[in-house]
């Protein structure tokens, strides 16, 4: 496996190469790449994007490491390569630290170094590794590079410069974070050997889902004068009216059909776009096409079992199919307004459930959900475009779209104000919120774009 790390130093190539044998370290120099950034992580995020711009779907990764010294406040720090002043000169550093230091007992450091990764898929990933001790009254040793003639590790009478390469990489700062960092590798490879499935769902939006539904749901029975409503397709205009409390298994049960109906679009997404996404299950070989084509046909027996197996009135249906073909109209012509009336869809499933009437008083609110719905994703969409070149990008996508959850509780709020009987729904709502946040844990290596 190629590891592209930023930098021109040979000195780090070996020891990053010695301490990471399974991966073909392959140099590139970030050349014009300002590090202006306050602290290590920053400089070594700077670094890494300059060059995973040019390693598109490979792994790279930058370090940035220093001497923190006690006494000095933390100095050099971030200046360690330059302490003396431009040009970078390693005596003139050493030089200018045992001068700075002269008379003074505490001399107590750490070196520090900082790791940032960015995976295949455009990931960032930051860790760290340090290494205590203290800085010696005069220079020993001839290994190494930089202060390390300085610096003596805790529980050694020796310097970074007097010891073995492999005793040095056993417990120096850049040892420890590189072995962070293959850690680190080998946690992403596992998930993308063990969860593609988890990854074609895109598990972690799933929670995003049900609250569609709980909030067109809760629309119209906020709407029906008394919190009283009529089950679809159960009765006319007149009757036979039922307690709201009565029609909430049969919400729950819409809740769980949309989900499927929305992992029924998800694997068709990736089929359509198997020519032409990159770190996704399918181009991967993870999973083929035919496996995508029948978990596809899966969800669709799902949701009809589902729908099916609740009794879920002829209102539903119709509804139902109206998003799935919708997802499947997006999955084929990518039109951004076209994922905005998938979740708008999905609010009038919800409203579907508890009442027929469309175009009756009690679905004035469950309409305007429907139309706020599909202008906030048709804009998310939009706003998402090119987000594979752009992982700041992608985070702050994947952020809007969780960010539907916390729009669904608002409603739900708002909702259970006007009429208190929706307040079963509201703690569906917050539970939902809870899994969301649990998933994001639990799944933190699948993506959710």
């Amino acid at each position: 496996m190629k590891l592209f790390v930023a930098t021109h130093n040979q000195h780090k190539i070996r020891e990053i190469s010695q301490i990471l044998p399974d991966f073909e370290v392959v140099p590139d120099d970030p050349e014009g790449v300002e590090e202006n950034a306050p602290d290590f992580a920053g400089n070594a995020l700077i670094k890494v994007r300059a060059i995973a711009a040019r390693h598109k779907g490979e792994w790279c990764m930058a370090d940035d490491s220093g001497l923190e010294v006690e006494a000095l406040g933390g100095a050099p720090g971030v200046h360690s390569a330059r302490y003396a002043g431009e040009p970078c000169d390693t005596p003139r550093n050493n030089a200018l630290l045992l001068k700075n230091l002269e008379g003074v007992e505490n001399r107590r450091a750490r070196f520090s170094c900082c790791c940032a990764l960015v995976d295949p898929e455009g990931r960032e990933h930051v860790v760290q590794g340090h290494c205590p001790g203290r800085i010696a009254k005069k220079a020993a040793g001839v290994e190494g590079f930089g202060y390390d003639p300085l610096f003596i590790p805790d529980g050694h009478d020796k310097s970074f410069a007097e010891l073995s390469a492999d005793e040095k990489n056993a417990i120096s700062h850049r040892g420890r974070a590189l072995a962070n960092v293959k850690s680190k590798i080998d946690n992403v490879v596992l998930g993308r050997r063990t969860s593609p499935w988890l990854q074609l769902f895109r598990v972690v939006n799933l929670p995003t889902v049900p609250g569609d539904v709980l909030v067109g749901a809760a629309a119209v029975i906020a709407s029906v004068p008394s919190g009283i409503c009529v089950m679809s397709g159960v009765g006319g205009p007149e009757g036979p009216w039922i307690k709201p409390v009565d029609s909430l298994p049969a919400v729950g049960w819409a809740a769980l059909a949309s989900v499927f109906v929305y992992m029924f679009g998800l694997a068709q997404n990736d089929i359509f776009g198997a020519k032409t996404d990159r770190a996704r299950p399918i181009p991967d070989g993870r999973i083929s096409i035919a496996a995508a084509w029948s978990a596809a046909l899966a969800c669709l027996l799902a949701t009809s079992a589902t729908g099916f197996a609740a009794g879920l009135p002829r209102s539903w249906w119709t509804a139902v199919l109206a998003l799935a073909v919708t997802a499947t109209a997006y999955n084929k012509f990518k039109c951004w307004w076209m994922m905005g009336l998938c979740r708008a869809l999905n609010v009038i499933c919800g409203a579907a459930v508890v009442s027929p009437h469309w175009g009756g008083y009690d679905n004035f609110r469950s309409m305007g959900v429907a139309v706020l719905w599909w202008l906030y994703i048709s804009l998310v969409t939009l706003y998402s475009e090119g987000e594979e070149d752009d992982p700041a990008k992608r985070r702050r996508v994947g952020l809007l779209v969780g960010g539907i959850v916390y729009l669904q509780l608002a409603a739900l709020i708002v909702l259970t104000v006007l009429n208190p009987v929706v307040k079963p729904l509201l703690i569906a709502g917050a539970v939902l919120l809870v899994v969301l946040r649990l998933f994001k844990r639990i799944f933190p290596k699948v993506s959710a774009s």
